[in-house]
């Protein structure tokens, strides 16, 4: 026999119900015939162990075709896909899900999000991120905000820094963030993800939200003063001191403790309040005197 009529055994049983006798025939037809088989037998194999749920024999199949140099191809590349949707879980069908995000994809997306709930998966967080933020590249707002709300509803998922993040986005982009309703922790936790991870865009959200709920705070003037003038954006450094001066806002000094003895001592910047603060002070010129004579640099040291 050859590999054509190997290959119609294979996909008859497949098609007509018994995919474990399907499984058998891949390694019988090398063994007895020393045929190796071709795209389209793989495919049919694959078909097989995705009514079986069989994700080991997959992936051997899936190591198999790298092997015989055939990954790059179309059609099996898709019933691999179809394999590893059926065998596998919750973290095979979100990294589908990323990956269709990732490449501007958000229809597949949602459709693979969809499927993974009908197959009985149960969406983790990493789940969401993947389609909220699907649906946000891809202007889908609409979908991914009624995604968002039955998450929360019917999963109980609680809403991370980073959902939170992928959900502003989206109203942003839809021009209707005056309808998100976030409290300033909540704000504040946006605000340092988006830093850590370098996105600008709800970084600034974040912070103008934050002066807009907390506007006596004057933490958040400063953060955000001290992040634009790393960005060199000194036109919007001005504009939020000039408002801290309006609103007679201060930087809140500096405060440290020590407790020595059972007994705690508190200092500020500038602070002579001590009943020790003499000699506090003259120990410390002294400490400076003593680190200047012994650095080559003082530019280190001032």
């Amino acid at each position: 026999m050859n590999v054509y009529v190997w290959t119609a055994m294979i996909d008859g049983y497949v098609q007509n119900g018994v995919p474990e006798d399907a499984l058998v025939l891949p390694r019988e037809m090398q063994m007895k015939d020393g045929i190796r088989p071709n795209k389209v037998s793989l495919i049919s194999v694959l078909r097989a162990c995705a009514l079986l749920a069989g994700l080991i024999g997959g992936k051997q199949i899936h190591g198999f075709s790298i092997k015989m140099e055939l990954n790059d191809d179309v059609s099996l590349c898709n019933a691999l896909i179809d394999m590893y949707s059926k065998c596998g879980n919750a973290v095979t069908w979100s990294s589908m899900i990323s990956a269709y995000g990732l490449h501007g994809r958000g229809e597949e997306a949602i459709i693979t999000y969809y499927k993974m709930l009908q197959q009985g998966f149960k969406p983790d967080m990493i789940t969401v991120v993947g389609v909220l933020s699907a649906c946000s590249k891809s202007g889908l707002v609409d979908e991914g905000i009624s995604i968002y709300k039955s998450l929360m509803t019917k999963y109980e998922i609680k809403p991370t820094i980073e959902i939170c993040a992928c959900v502003v986005d989206m109203f942003d982009r839809s021009g209707q963030l005056d309808q998100i309703c976030l409290s300033p922790s909540v704000w504040g936790s946006i605000l340092t993800a988006s830093v850590m991870h370098g996105n600008s865009r709800t970084r600034d959200l974040a912070y103008w939200h934050l002066l807009e709920l907390e506007p006596e705070n004057p933490s958040n003037y400063i953060s955000l003063s001290n992040t634009y003038a790393s960005d060199r954006k000194w036109d919007v450094v001005t504009e939020v001191r000039t408002i801290m001066k309006q609103r007679g806002l201060k930087k809140v000094p500096g405060c440290s403790w020590i407790t020595i003895s059972g007994k705690t001592h508190s200092f500020s910047v500038a602070d002579k309040a001590h009943p020790s603060s003499s000699l506090i002070y003259e120990m410390h010129d002294d400490l400076v005197s003593i680190m200047m004579d012994g650095c080559a640099d003082i530019d280190i040291l001032t």
